[in-house]
């Protein structure tokens, strides 16, 4: 009842917010202008082999061999109303053949034509007290700084959604300064969907119903007072209601404050990005007589040289730290990784979390070399090499060596107005390679290939 009370109200505010602001059009000439549509088709095709994972007994994830497609179609709708009032839809299809492994069980989730859902649903209102505040309501994507704390609100189902279910205030008392005040609160199924056979979890942490929420508060601070040092500092928190895991096991409530800021200082060719944040928490038993803290810390640094501005190369050094839980302790210093259980730095090496929780960055130290280049207006290649090791010695294997990570990304622009006015044609191709190290047992050399077209109009 919670639930659909939530939704219920949240579809009543856009109803009773959209009629007031329709029913002040006087002038029927020209609405149709006012409306804008279009669209996506995406196909993927991916393949992953030998990924480790953290499990007893050892081995890989998903049965190792892993070959499929994925095809995912976005039809979106959108009603400007004039400078201030603007509203926007956006439905969702993903189905997926999958080849291996044979007869997956996961693969009765993305039977064509699977569901189709709702990923956007929100209502803007622009330049509120004479322009001071920005409000949004209903169902929306947010991505702050580089995706290290908040960016997919629907992990668990990859990159079909990343929506959150939340609303936005954003104050702007300078044309150099904002402040973001966010509500946020994610259920563990798709809600808005047509054509469901199953409760598809799309949030949680294990595989199956496990009836998690996830809800929270952001205060988001951006500043460009100086334009050479702009700045960010935030304050998140957030709530994982307690759950029960697909064979029963009840799992605690965890409530999580992070505190943090990002600089991005620009000094000639170089340009740095610069995050460090910290959290405190705690670990809460269903019966609510045991309970245990949470501590974290994450760091991201990057510094990029362009050596000349006509250059078409950038080259990269790189330091990504999450502290880990140490097992001799009371606590539970894993950082928690909150709405950015997402591929991040590598979309092999996303998988090799599959035992531990979806996408749940933790323990990991990663410093690394890339390069982007150019070599054509049409293609741009992105290479990165890092070493993966774990702060604490915490996986089956003896030592902290996760391994060697290598990734090539090849980007391509393959045309423009092809069908349609303003279309246009992308792909890319993605390798990635992990040596695993001695924080593993098994150490054969993992894999990930893919390849992508996405045609928009």
């Amino acid at each position: 009842m919670r639930r659909k009370g939530m939704l219920c109200l949240l579809g009543l505010a856009l109803v009773c917010g959209g009629w007031s602001v329709f029913a002040q059009e006087e002038e029927a000439a020209g609405w149709l202008d006012r409306f804008a549509a279009g669209g996506d088709l995406r196909v993927r095709q991916v393949y992953f082999d030998g990924i480790p994972i953290v499990a007893d007994p050892p081995g890989v994830t998903r049965g190792g061999d892993n070959h499929f497609f994925r095809i995912r179609t976005r039809l979106w709708g959108q009603y400007t109303h004039d400078d201030q009032v603007h509203a926007r839809v956006r439905l969702v299809n993903e189905f997926r053949l999958i080849d291996k492994p044979v007869g997956a069980a996961r693969s009765r989730d993305w039977d064509f034509p699977s569901e189709t859902l709702v990923d956007q649903l929100y209502l803007d209102w622009r330049g509120l007290a004479d322009g001071l505040f920005d409000l949004r309501v209903g169902r929306q994507d947010l991505i702050y700084g580089t995706g290290k704390l908040l960016l997919d609100g629907t992990p668990k189902d990859g990159s079909r959604t990343i929506y959150f279910d939340a609303v936005k205030l954003t104050y702007r008392p300078a044309a150099e300064t904002s402040l973001d005040v966010v509500g946020i609160y994610n259920q563990p199924d798709a809600q808005l969907a047509v054509g469901k056979d199953r409760e598809r979890d799309i949030v949680g942490l294990a595989r199956g119903n496990n009836d998690m929420t996830e809800s929270g508060g952001v205060l988001y601070l951006r500043s460009q007072v100086t334009p050479e040092l702009p700045a960010e500092a935030y304050y998140i928190y957030k709530e994982e209601s307690d759950w029960r895991t697909i064979d029963g096991t009840f799992m605690p409530r965890r409530a999580v404050h992070t505190v943090g800021g990002r600089i991005m200082p620009v000094v000639g060719p170089v340009r740095g990005n610069f995050e460090l944040a910290g959290q405190w928490g705690d670990i809460t038993a269903m019966d609510e007589h045991s309970s245990r803290d949470q501590t974290g810390m994450m760091f991201d640094g990057l510094l990029k040289w362009q050596p000349e501005p006509d250059q078409m190369a950038v080259f990269g050094l790189g330091y990504y730290y999450l502290s880990g839980d140490d097992p001799e302790t009371g606590k539970d210093e894993g950082w928690n990784p909150l709405w950015a259980r997402w591929p991040q730095y590598s979309e092999l090496y996303v998988y090799a979390f599959d035992a531990e929780g979806a996408g749940r960055w933790s323990n990991v130290s990663l410093p690394y070399l890339s390069l982007t280049a150019k070599p054509h207006d049409r293609v741009q290649v992105k290479a990165l090499a890092g070493y993966l090791s774990a702060p604490e010695k915490n996986g089956p294997g003896t030592g902290s060596e996760r391994g060697w990570l290598y990734t090539l990304l090849t980007e391509l622009q393959l045309g423009k107005n092809l069908l349609l006015a303003q279309d246009q044609l992308k792909g890319h191709l993605l390798l990635e390679v992990v040596e695993p190290g001695d924080y593993y047992k098994v150490t054969d050399t993992a894999y990930f290939a893919r390849w992508e077209l996405l045609y928009s109009f």
